[in-house]
C-alpha cells in the first residue's frame, strides 16, 4: 500500500502495509458495533463524518432486502472484530449483498450515491483498499460488484494509468471483468457567516427565487417557518399522501422512525396560516456540516415552489447553527445545485464470467433505480472492459 507514505496521522506517521489482510463483518447489528470505531477511523483518514450516524444508512429501503458487509482492510491476520485497534487498520469499505428470501445473490453494491459514506481510508490507500476488498469479494463467490467511492487524489489507479485498479490478468483472462469511470457532481454547497453572505455566492436566478419565493409564500400563504417540529408517525402518513412525489407508505415510515437513529437530527418544517403543514425537512448534522435527508411538500402548490421555500429557511437556520456545508442525500435536481462545489466520484463495476453474472446484471436494472449512475454502467455500451 503506497508504499513510499509517511505521513503523520495524529502527531504519529502513518505505516503503509505491504501485506493487507482484508475481514469480513456481516449483518446489521455487528456493523453497529463498531460505529465508534469507524467515526474514529474516518476522523483518523482525513473523512470526517463519513461514518456518523451509521444506523441511518443501514436502514435504507430498497427494491430488495440488503445484508450490510463491512469489509476491514487490516495489517494484521489477527483483528479483534468487535473492537478492532485502529492502528491495525488500513481501511474499510460498507457495502450490501442483495438477497432474495434471506439468501445472498451474490450481487453487492454500495447505498451510497455520493460516494462519502462507503469508503475510508488514507486517501493514497483508497484506490488499493478498493481492489483488495474487490478480490476478496469474488473469493466469497460474487457475481456481480458495484460501487461508488471517493478515490480522494486525482490521477489515482484506474483503467488509464500503469499499474490499474485491479491487476490485469495473463493474456486477457481472468475470472472476472471490471471497468472504471470517474465523474464529477455537485458536492456541497459552502455557507458563509451569514445568509446574506451566502446567498451572494449563488447564482442571481436562484438568489433571486429563494428569495421571492419565501415572500411570497409569508404573503399569501401566510407562511411560518418552525426550526423543531414535534408530529407524531400517523401525521407524517398522512402528510405524505397530500404531498407531491407521495411515497410508499413504509418508506415515509421510515424517514419518520429514522430520525431517532440520528445523533443530531434535524426536522423542521413550515405551515400556512390555518395551521396546515406545507413542507416537512428532515435531516441531520455533524460537526460544522448539515445534510438534508428529506422533503416532502403539499401538492397543489405548484406555483408558490415550496421547495424552494423550505430550503431558503433551512439554509439562514443551519448558518445560524454554525454549519458551514450543506449536503443534500442523493443529490437534488434542484437549480441550487450549480452552485454546489465540484467534488469527483469514482464508479466501479466488477463482473464475473459466468451466466449467473449475466443474468443477475440483466436483473439488476430492477433493484437499482434507473436515475441511479450505477445503472447506466450496467447499460453502457462506451466503458472500457479490462479483465482480472
Amino acid at each position: 500500500m503506497s508504499a513510499g507514505t509517511n505521513q503523520l496521522v495524529n502527531g504519529a506517521p502513518f505505516q503503509p502495509v505491504e501485506r493487507p489482510v482484508v475481514h469480513c463483518v456481516t449483518g446489521r447489528e455487528p456493523v453497529l458495533r463498531l460505529s465508534r470505531s469507524l467515526v474514529e477511523l474516518s476522523a483518523r483518514c482525513g473523512q470526517p463524518g463519513a461514518m456518523n450516524d451509521i444506523a441511518y444508512f443501514l436502514s435504507k429501503p430498497g427494491a430488495l432486502p440488503r445484508i450490510p458487509n463491512l469489509l476491514l482492510v487490516a495489517r494484521t491476520p489477527e483483528v479483534d472484530l468487535k473492537s478492532p485497534k485502529l492502528d491495525d487498520l488500513v481501511g474499510a469499505l460498507l457495502i450490501f449483498e442483495q438477497n432474495i428470501a434471506g439468501i445472498g445473490v451474490g450481487a453487492y453494491a454500495t447505498n451510497d450515491r455520493a460516494g462519502r459514506h462507503t469508503l475510508i481510508a488514507m486517501a493514497p490507500d483508497r484506490s488499493r483498499v478498493v481492489a483488495l476488498v474487490c478480490r476478496a469479494l469474488l473469493e466469497r463467490g460474487a457475481h456481480l460488484i458495484l460501487m461508488s467511492y471517493r478515490a480522494g487524489v486525482s490521477g489515482g489507479n484506474d483503467a488509464t494509468n500503469n499499474p490499474p485498479l485491479l491487476e490485469v490478468a495473463e493474456q486477457g483472462m481472468g475470472v472476472a471483468r471490471w471497468a472504471l469511470r470517474k465523474r464529477t457532481i455537485p458536492g456541497y454547497l459552502p455557507l458563509s457567516t451569514t445568509f446574506e453572505a451566502t446567498l451572494a455566492k449563488i447564482g442571481q436566478r436562484t438568489r433571486s427565487n429563494l428569495r421571492y419565493y419565501r415572500r411570497r409564500a409569508e404573503t399569501h400563504l401566510g407562511c411560518v417557518f418552525l426550526s423543531q417540529i414535534e408530529v407524531t408517525r400517523k401525521e407524517v402518513l398522512r402528510f405524505n399522501r397530500q404531498c407531491m412525489y407521495a411515497v410508499p407508505a413504509s418508506v415515509a415510515g421510515w424517514r419518520y422512525d429514522s430520525l431517532k437513529d440520528l445523533k443530531e437530527p434535524v426536522f423542521m418544517g413550515i405551515k400556512d396560516r390555518e395551521g396546515r403543514w406545507l413542507s416537512l425537512l428532515g435531516g441531520r448534522r455533524y460537526g460544522d456540516r448539515s445534510e438534508i435527508l428529506w422533503q416532502m411538500n403539499r401538492s397543489g402548490h405548484a406555483t408558490s415552489s415550496l421547495g424552494t421555500v423550505m430550503r431558503s429557511y433551512c439554509i439562514e437556520h443551519e448558518i445560524a447553527h454554525g454549519s458551514r456545508r450543506l449536503y443534500i442525500e442523493g443529490g437534488t435536481p434542484h437549480p441550487i445545485k450549480f452552485s454546489f462545489v465540484p467534488e469527483e466520484l469514482t464508479d466501479l463495476v466488477v463482473m464475473r464470467r459466468t451466466l449467473t453474472a449475466t443474468a443477475i446484471r440483466t436483473a439488476a436494472r430492477h433493484w437499482i433505480s434507473p436515475d441511479n449512475e450505477l445503472s447506466h454502467m450496467l447499460s453502457s455500451k462506451d466503458l472500457e472492459w479490462l479483465p482480472c
